[in-house]
């Protein structure tokens, strides 16, 4: 008995330094990470070229500027209704406190009611005050303030990006360009040939899950965004364009990316619209959209490869958000499904397979 509690002691000692390291060393580890799931994703286009007689430092490089010259299309297209929205948000950040206090004025006049209070004078004192006019001498109003501040965010958000973006470039090139090199050396390094068997199929099996699943995921953010941003400009939302491509990038993050849809969404609404139908008509319709993708598409388009517990996955994903932020809640299926694969095949880490499975 007091070996197995010395054991466990030592296995939750190990897990808090694990995840201490992972949260700690996140500029360290999440260009790797990327880099190992894109890897995935793109070096059967690199094998195909191969194939095609063109060398394999060569075919990477074509992989790694062609993903590039993507990431800088979307990026161009995004950049104009983004810094349109993010010039807007202080404005339709007031505009939803305002609506949403009028919204709010009938159930506290039946609060008042119950409870016998007199509605009429708290609702004199708790309506907005219509500002006075300001002189002219006046400093620049909050809004302003307020919106170079978000600016300035975004601006030091998107440096980050940027060379958060080099660092997994520069690594997926070595990757490719690498070939099999990395995955012999990882085999050659493991003793028994047991123990390299169940390596090689851990990580050919790896690979194929998380290429078909970005490969899925992708093709089915294609037809949501599609299906988004055609219901926007239905109801008259400005910018569908940017609702599309937004459903297209948030929706590789399962649930949160949906929630910040949502919310993004019903703030523009409380700008755009003055009912409040038509300002739940959005975020309805996006909600109508992906729960049809989620029950009806996605159990079709994964199929059995693909089996992981839904609550493990909702876990996985608030712990990499926790840690590694938006780019950890990206990698959190990729990283369970890796995990699954390796609880399913060796035999040590059977109950992380079994947890982690429907």
């Amino acid at each position: 008995m007091p070996s197995n509690r010395s054991t466990l002691s030592i296995q939750l000692i190990a897990a808090i330094l694990v995840v201490a390291a992972l949260a700690l060393g996140h500029e360290f580890f999440i260009p790797i990470a990327l880099a190992l799931c894109f890897h995935a994703l793109l070096r059967p286009v690199v094998r195909f070229l191969e194939g095609l007689h063109v060398p394999t430092a060569l075919g990477a490089a074509l992989v790694s500027l062609s993903a590039l010259g993507l990431i800088v299309v979307a990026g161009f297209g995004l950049s104009a209704p983004i810094k349109s929205f993010m010039e807007r948000a202080p404005e339709s950040i007031a505009k939803a406190r305002v609506k949403l206090h009028e919204m709010g004025t009938p159930f506290r006049r039946v609060s008042d009611a119950a409870a016998g209070r007199d509605s009429t004078a708290q609702q004199a004192d708790s309506a907005p005050q219509t500002p006075r006019p300001a002189p002219p001498a006046a400093p620049p109003s909050g809004g302003g303030a307020i919106g170079s501040s978000l600016i300035g965010t975004v601006l030091g958000q998107g440096t980050a990006f940027l060379a958060g973006l080099i660092s997994v470039l520069v690594l997926l090139y070595l990757l490719l360009a690498a070939g099999n090199t990395l995955f012999r050396k990882l085999i050659k390094v493991v003793p028994g040939p047991d123990e390299k068997r169940t390596a090689s199929d851990v990580l050919h099996q790896t690979e194929s899950i998380v290429a078909r699943y970005l490969v899925v995921t992708a093709l089915i953010n294609f037809v949501q965004a599609i299906a988004v941003g055609v219901a926007m400009w239905w109801i008259g939302m400005p910018d569908p364009l940017m609702w599309g491509l937004l459903t297209f990038a948030l929706e590789f993050i399962p649930y949160l990316g949906g929630a910040i849809n949502v919310a993004l969404l019903l703030v523009t609404g409380f700008t755009v619209f003055s009912g409040t139908g038509k300002i739940l008509l959005g975020p309805a319709l996006y909600l109508v959209i992906t729960t049809l993708q989620n029950n009806v598409v996605s159990p079709y388009a994964y199929g059995d490869r693909l089996k992981l517990s839904p609550l493990a996955v909702m876990i996985c994903v608030m712990f990499f958000w926790f840690i590694w932020g938006i780019p950890g809640a990206f990698l959190a299926i990729p990283i369970a499904a890796t995990l699954k694969v390796l609880g399913d095949q060796v035999p040590r880490f059977s109950a992380l397979g079994e947890l982690l499975g429907e």
